[in-house]
């Protein structure tokens, strides 16, 4: 009896896992049936030049292209935006090749490989430039990021954190009077600072009103005194820029007239900004945190970062695109008994390492741009480890579903290859990029003057 209900349990899964092979089938084929429909579209599609010879060489065109010099047939009558659309589309292929590209690269991993590899080449866009046009916009935008936010981070080093005690007395309002006009740097950071610590509106308990524009510019900052002892404030030298600002800065608008209201007496007061006679501001100008902010030790550690930014900006992609060649490789080692050329896994590994720079860049770029001080930040800082894990998880199921779709073995075979393979990729890659930083590092270091 149980022999028979044990049957009928693998007959019934049996015939549902069939199912559902034959449903994957069928939805490949319908892709497949609608990419090539796509493609007959663009073939059919007329388009006629508004000459019939070519202005270079003058042969007599066939299409939109000479077939003798390969020159386009150009409208020079036409307005300028077409101008303007077409250097994108030559050049970059920024047009409907790259979002179906980019679509069939994330929801069909190792599809481009193949179709690339069956000679489909004019249908995407090409792997190696949209590889260069994807690391170009990565680097770019995550090195500069980047510096913003350790330099960021180097300015904070010995700033001000407020207690527990503090935040609970600045919470209420009778106990935490705004009594304190001074002029002082880093007014949005103590905004900022404030927000940070749990207080909702720090406008309403700190005013700031800024000389410029700048991050940290002079502002003239309106405070509790606790506030001000606790944030140990102290006097610095004023920069000759704020100084300008400042005699630039004669009467305020409306909105800074309304905030002081009844404390207008004290503002006007404040606003007479004292100088000798050789123009030296005689009115102290305060500063937050560490007064030893300009020692060498201080101006060297930012010249080291700022240096090893700048290496790693230089060499990160050189070094990913020497792992190119490395990852192929790998590739051809590992499927060595399909006997496919060299090429073919050059292209595999160019697709993969699109997508996982696109990954990086849409995980990062959330992070980096949000603000030191914004929940998002924080709440990425708090759950990096599971964040980390989940990505990795995802890029090895990715990994799987590309070589099993490339090289076409079975999934138990293909699982442990692609482990097998990333973890010897990644334990090469780690050797190469110690290496590399640590050039980096002396480099950074004997410029910086700590060596």
């Amino acid at each position: 009896m149980k022999n028979t209900e044990e049957t009928k349990r693998s007959f019934s899964f049996s015939v549902e896992w069939g199912k559902l092979r034959e449903r994957g089938k069928a939805r490949k084929r319908r892709m497949l049936r609608q990419i090539e429909l796509m493609r007959l579209r663009r073939i059919r599609q007329q388009n006629v030049p508004q000459y019939t010879y070519c202005k270079n060489c003058g042969t007599k065109l066939e299409g939109m292209y000479c077939y003798q010099c390969g020159q386009y047939a150009l409208d020079p009558r036409q307005p300028f935006w077409k101008y303007f659309k077409q250097y994108f589309e030559n050049v970059y292929q920024y047009d409907s090749k790259m979002w179906r590209t980019l679509w069939l690269m994330f929801t069909r991993p190792g599809l481009l490989t193949c179709e690339f590899n069956a000679g489909k080449i004019n249908s995407y866009m090409h792997p190696f430039r949209l590889y260069m046009c994807v690391s170009v916009v990565f680097f770019t935008v995550i090195f500069m990021l980047t510096s913003e936010l350790v330099n960021f981070k180097m300015s904070q080093q010995g700033n001000p954190e407020l207690s527990a005690s503090l935040v609970e007395r600045l919470k209420k309002p009778q106990a935490a009077e705004a009594d304190t006009v001074v002029y002082a740097y880093h007014g949005r950071e103590l905004l900022d600072l404030l927000a940070s610590s749990g207080i909702q509106e720090p406008e309403h308990l700190v005013k700031v009103i800024s000389f410029s524009d700048r991050r940290n510019a002079l502002s003239l900052i309106h405070m509790p005194r606790i506030l001000f002892d606790a944030c140990r404030y102290h006097p610095v030298e004023i920069d000759e820029s704020d100084l300008e600002d400042i005699q630039g800065f004669h009467e305020l608008g409306t909105e800074g007239q309304q905030w002081m209201g009844e404390k207008k007496d004290v503002l006007q007061m404040a606003l007479a900004f004292r100088l000798d006679s050789l123009g030296n501001a005689l009115t102290p100008v305060y500063e937050w945190g560490e007064q030893d902010r300009n020692d060498v030790t201080y101006l060297r550690s930012q010249s080291f970062t700022n240096g090893l930014i700048g290496g790693l900006s230089k060499w990160t992609p050189f070094y990913m695109m020497f792992l190119l060649p490395l990852f192929a490789f790998l590739l051809k080692l590992f499927f060595r008994k399909k006997r496919i050329p060299y090429m073919c896994h050059f292209v595999h590994a160019i697709h993969l390492n699109t997508v996982l720079l696109l990954a990086l860049f849409v995980l990062l770029i959330p992070y980096l741009a949000s603000g030191p001080y914004s929940a998002f930040h924080k709440a990425f800082d708090s759950a990096l480890l599971p964040v980390s894990l989940v990505f990795l998880a995802g890029l090895f199921i990715y990994l799987s579903v590309s070589f099993h779709t490339v090289y076409r073995e079975g999934w138990g075979k293909t699982l442990i290859k692609n482990l097998l393979f990333s973890g010897i990729f990644t334990l090469l890659a780690l050797v190469i990029a110690t290496v590399m930083l640590t050039w980096v590092l002396y480099g950074s270091m004997e410029d910086s003057g700590i060596l």
